[in-house]
């Protein structure tokens, strides 16, 4: 059992906006030991199709850029990706996260996400527009398959925070600035250097 208790995720979806980044932590994983820092998990929050409608679309700069609405604008880029994000997840919830896990990049509800001993959510402090891109950009790399090499070089496969990089990867000013570091001869962004980021 997970130290996070279900009213606990109630009353972290109250508080979430779509475009947080969120990492988690799963005590007694073994795959925690190949992982650098306390953090080895990070993923997207998306919201359901209401909520991204809710925060986007009433935003005049996001209304330029996607006049028919951000949603209708991720359904016509990345069909396959919008059908899945409107399905439930396995525990019959809202699909609310976008994350790279080992079957691939997929889609989660919150409580199957946050099923762990840690959660921490970090807000980057953007413009709405900003966010509405990153997002879009995250669509696009839907049922990818995890990347096992760690390579941030290739987009073909992609690790957990490998997909928070690619979506806020935008022009100076128009994203994230996500150092990467070296980690046994590749470049990488641990998901604890993303706390370190942001703290």
């Amino acid at each position: 059992a997970s130290l996070i208790s279900p009213e606990q995720v109630d009353g972290l979806q109250a508080r979430l906006d779509p475009g947080d980044v969120l990492l988690e932590r799963r005590n007694w994983y073994l795959s925690n030991l190949g992982l650098p820092g306390f953090w080895p998990h990070s993923e997207l929050y998306v919201g359901t199709e209401a909520e991204l409608a809710e925060y986007f679309d009433s935003d005049p700069e996001v209304r330029e850029a996607y006049p028919d609405g951000l949603g209708a604008f991720i359904a016509r880029q990345s069909p396959e990706a919008w059908r899945a994000f409107r399905e439930n997840g396995a525990d019959g919830r809202p699909h609310r996260i976008l994350e790279a896990i080992s079957e691939g990049v997929a889609f989660s509800s919150l409580h199957e996400a946050a099923q762990a001993d840690y959660v921490a959510a970090l807000r980057p402090r953007l413009t709405r527009l900003a966010k509405a891109d990153a997002l879009a950009r995250a669509f696009t790399h839907y049922a990818k398959p995890y990347d096992f090499d760690f390579d941030f070089l290739t987009l073909s496969t992609l690790v957990c925070s490998e997909l928070v990089f690619q979506a806020y990867l935008a022009p100076p000013g128009e994203g994230l600035e996500l150092p990467l570091s070296e980690v046994i001869g590749r470049l990488t962004l641990p998901p604890n250097d993303l706390a370190r980021m942001f703290d």
